[in-house]
């Protein structure tokens, strides 16, 4: 009798690994390791707590939903391909890369890359997919030695899932790790909404996967690529009674994005917590002179005292370390770092002025206009700008859209569409939208960027 493990998930429900399958088998030792270990350390929403308190859910957690989801998207995979045409270790290398695919993000996600893309030079800066990569290949590290173990060879296949997260090769195996249909918007979607207790978002996920074929789909799709024309790719579309589905799946990721992801609230949090980094990391940096209250050895600023980023380093650092490094800097720092670490502490959110950048009213052009006059100066240290792309689907009409980026319908004579071929709602998504907010350290700013319109008593 072969060996199952079993973990009980809040999402999906009883999620099994049976050891008598390698990859399996493979992945539960995979998620021993201390590398996959420490995402049990890194919220998957990093600050959003602050405005949904339910959101404490893991990286961890989030994972290892991804890996199920994607066992179900393959059982449809191997269903519908034709014997001759299918790929176990194209299929072996997309299962683990979406069990391995967020290894690499660092504490607080989005707040910490965003101060690394601010402290380091373009040529230095490693945002979580690099950081990934690295944790995959690198040689002495535990997740290659196990993949060597349990496939044999020379470990190669960790190079073949650090190639296939970053998007090397396109075919239907790699789209269940990335495209417009993939495990992972698959898992969030659901575990966000749950966690948040967002009523936005809900996907009817067990429908769609039961309306879900293989297709072939033209493979250049008027792009400017090397395929040649009239050649076709593998890709998954939903049969035509599954429209409406489909439709909600796109329209919930633009549901949370503009409520969850981009609250307001939130995003004063992350703007307040890049800036608390930048300050430590700028202070770190001067080594044994710097003025800051946590230990020489405390791993945050043994990170930052390095002018060049270092993997042991990085490996060192989640949220709970960020954490210490701010309640010691709230009680005991002094000056802008103690501020900002006191402020997020005590949850004092900065708040915000948003201007609005797709139906820009009088108001939102005089705000704007004032800031620009008035306040450029105090960007970046007592007023914050917040910019975000809110981009949902792409117009395939209008531009190139590589065919995994895309969510195809197969109408009932069998002809395959793309979605906004037969969907307004998700066509009236084409246009790119962005969010501008400006978050001010001073209630006296906010207010005299209210008062250009007389709105002082507003609460924007």
């Amino acid at each position: 009798m072969s060996l199952i493990k079993r973990i009980r998930d809040p999402v999906h429900g009883l999620i099994t690994f049976d050891f008598s399958n390698e990859v399996d088998k493979a992945a539960w030792r995979l998620i021993d390791t201390p590398e996959f270990q420490r995402l049990r350390r890194v919220k998957q929403l990093g600050v959003s707590e602050f405005t949904f308190p339910g959101a404490t859910h893991t990286r961890l957690s989030h994972s290892i939903g991804v890996f199920h989801v994607a066992r179900r998207l393959m059982i449809v995979a191997e269903r519908y391909i034709p014997a001759d045409q299918r790929s176990p270790s194209r299929m072996r290398t997309a299962l683990l890369a979406s069990l391995l695919h967020d290894i690499g993000h660092g504490p607080f996600s989005h707040a910490f890359e965003n101060a690394e893309k601010v402290r380091l030079s373009k040529e230095i800066y490693r945002d979580h997919e690099d950081w990934t990569a690295d944790l995959i290949q690198r040689k002495d590290g535990l997740i290659r030695k196990i993949l060597k173990e349990e496939f044999k060879g020379d470990g190669s296949i960790a190079d073949d899932i650090a190639d296939m997260l970053k998007g090397k090769e396109q075919d239907l195996y790699s789209s269940v790790v990335s495209s417009s249909f993939d495990a992972d918007r698959l898992d969030y979607l659901q575990r966000d909404r749950m966690m948040t207790g967002s009523g936005a978002g809900a996907i009817d996920f067990d429908w769609l996967l039961d309306n879900l074929r293989v297709v072939d789909v033209p493979a250049n799709n008027g792009e400017d690529t090397d395929e040649p024309e009239g050649q076709t790719i593998q890709a998954f579309a939903f049969e035509e009674k599954a429209l409406q589905a489909a439709e909600n799946f796109i329209l919930a990721r633009f549901h949370l994005y503009s409520q969850v992801y981009f609250h307001k609230a939130t995003r004063g949090i992350e703007q307040m917590l890049t800036k608390f980094l930048l300050l430590f990391s700028e202070e770190a940096a001067k080594g044994t002179k710097a003025n800051l209250v946590v230990p020489k050895d405390h791993p945050l600023r043994a990170y930052y005292a390095k002018p060049k980023p270092d993997l042991r380093n990085y490996l060192a650092l989640d949220d709970a370390v960020v954490w210490s490094a701010l309640e010691l800097s709230a009680t005991k720092g002094n000056g802008p770092i103690r501020e900002f670490a006191e402020r997020i502490c005590s949850r004092r959110i900065m708040k915000g002025v948003t201007i609005d950048m797709v139906n820009p009213q009088a108001s939102d052009l005089a705000r704007r206009k004032f800031i620009d006059q008035h306040m450029k100066a105090g960007i970046g240290t007592i007023v914050f700008e917040d910019r975000a792309p809110l981009s949902i689907y792409k117009d395939p009409s209008k531009e190139a859209v590589k065919p995994h980026k895309r969510v195809h319908i197969r109408r009932e004579g069998g002809k395959v569409l793309d979605i906004t071929s037969l969907s307004k709602p998700v066509a009236s998504l084409y246009q790119e939208q962005e969010i501008l907010r400006y978050y001010f350290l001073n209630e006296t700013d906010r207010k005299k960027v209210l008062n250009v319109t007389g709105e002082s008593h507003a609460a924007t």
